[in-house]
């Protein structure tokens, strides 16, 4: 089981008896997290762990902050990890409905250990799509924020299908200057026609991606 996993449950000792359970099993590394707010507190030093497979084992029931409220707060950020559930028999409607509304999987306790490694196994699996989608949103984020404020403005346009004399008319610079932010535009954000640019960034747009400048700017 190649993979990380954060475990975020309040029960100090089933969390240190699911680390010794998965770090047995082969897993890189477990992380366990006695709330969410430790989880949340945490969360800025994880992203390099997130850009590799794994998954979370979250308990529904815990204090402060429920299962289900970090669930939708995690993703509000869009977290690249399938989440598994940990839950009690009384809660199996409630761990129904998480899966309906995104969750991988859900665990009851007592826990079948074969059975739980098995669900750890498929999540950090799938989880490889995820991140792929994560790391293209980083990077592509980055380039775009790579960009002057004459090349963001001349790339909104590039979008919008104007040519670069329409472009020049609008910024009131030559044609040639066009060309160059053009160019420049390609080399930064690694493409080699606008067509290309255009279909890599509605991928960012469809996967939720902000641009950091307005697409539609003044003139």
């Amino acid at each position: 089981m190649s993979s990380h996993i954060f475990v975020i449950e309040d029960d100090a000792e089933l969390a240190q008896s699911l680390k010794v359970l998965l770090t047995s099993a082969g897993a890189d590394s477990v992380r366990c997290f006695e709330s969410p707010a430790q989880f949340i507190q945490s969360y800025p030093d994880l992203s390099g762990t997130l850009e590799e497979p794994g998954c979370v084992l979250m308990d529904i029931r815990m204090p402060d902050m429920s299962g289900p409220e970090l669930f939708a707060l995690m993703q509000s950020q869009n977290f690249p990890w399938p989440v598994i559930f940990m839950t009690g028999h009384g809660d199996l409607s409630m761990a129904v409905s998480l899966m309906k509304a995104g969750a991988f999987d859900y665990v009851t306790k007592p826990f079948d250990p074969m059975g739980l490694l098995e669900k750890v196994q498929a999540a950090s699996k799938a989880s490889n799509a995820k991140i792929a989608d994560h790391v293209f949103k980083r990077l592509h984020l980055a380039k775009l924020q790579s960009l002057t404020p004459h090349e963001s403005l001349v790339f909104s346009k590039i979008l919008s299908n104007q040519t670069n004399r329409e472009i020049a008319q609008m910024m009131e610079n030559s044609v040639r200057t066009i060309e160059t932010h053009r160019a420049n535009i390609l080399k930064k954000m690694g493409k080699s026609s606008a067509l290309e640019l255009a279909q890599m960034h509605e991928r960012f747009t469809l996967m939720g991606g902000q641009t950091p400048f307005p697409m539609t700017p003044n003139k």
